[in-house]
């Protein structure tokens, strides 16, 4: 019997109800480009939906949160939108209408894209997925494995994981930010690819 893998996810689409189906219709074409979206339709029956929006909200590249006449984020929405303020995710805004469609004050600070413009936000998108090799992913590995702090903690500690940045741009002559590598840590944990660290050699905390 062949295992299934463990999804990661590229883009978190943030969205109300009024808006599924134009946000099932952007994940098709988030789809369509090779990206792999997440949205409510995304979490598998049986799952904790919680813990599925946080690890895709951690792991993912992007965020869009879609906004209509009929909509706005609730309370929800706005937790992860402020999530993914905090983790320093790209955040674009799409209308599910005209571009006079009102945006709310808490989304002011961001772009704004009509839904004719979908094509600017994949590039957008695209320009923050710099690629990373195989042989840079076995390089995060051991440095993750030599540094000996768990990836929660990293997320936590801007200073610890500023040492992980630049040991592996050191390394691997590469310019990523912490953001992109605390991603693509989170995505090996998902897919069981993080060596596990011995307890004993665990940093304490600063």
């Amino acid at each position: 019997m062949t295992a299934t893998a463990t999804p990661t996810f590229d883009v978190f689409v943030s969205h109300s109800s009024r808006d599924r189906d134009f946000a099932a219709d952007i994940a098709d074409r988030l789809k369509a480009e090779g990206l792999q979206p997440f949205h409510d339709a995304s979490v598998p029956v049986g799952q904790e939906i919680s813990k599925a929006i946080w690890d895709a909200l951690a792991e993912c590249h992007a965020f869009i949160v879609i906004v209509s006449s009929d909509s706005t984020p609730d309370a929800m929405g706005m937790v992860e939108l402020g999530a993914a303020t905090a983790w320093n995710k790209p955040i674009f805004v799409l209308l599910n209408g005209p571009a006079s469609t009102h945006v709310p004050e808490a989304l002011g600070s961001y772009q704004v894209y009509p839904r004719n413009r979908i094509d600017e936000v994949l590039t957008q998108i695209r320009r923050n997925l710099e690629p990373i090799a195989d042989d840079e992913r076995q390089v995060l590995r051991e440095i993750y494995r030599d540094l000996c702090i768990p990836v929660d903690r990293l997320s936590q500690s801007p200073r610890e994981l500023q040492h992980l940045v630049e040991m592996f741009n050191r390394k691997t002559n590469k310019q990523l930010s912490g953001t992109r590598l605390l991603s693509e840590l989170l995505r090996m944990r998902k897919q069981s690819k993080l060596p596990r660290l011995s307890p004993k050699r665990q940093r304490p905390e600063p």
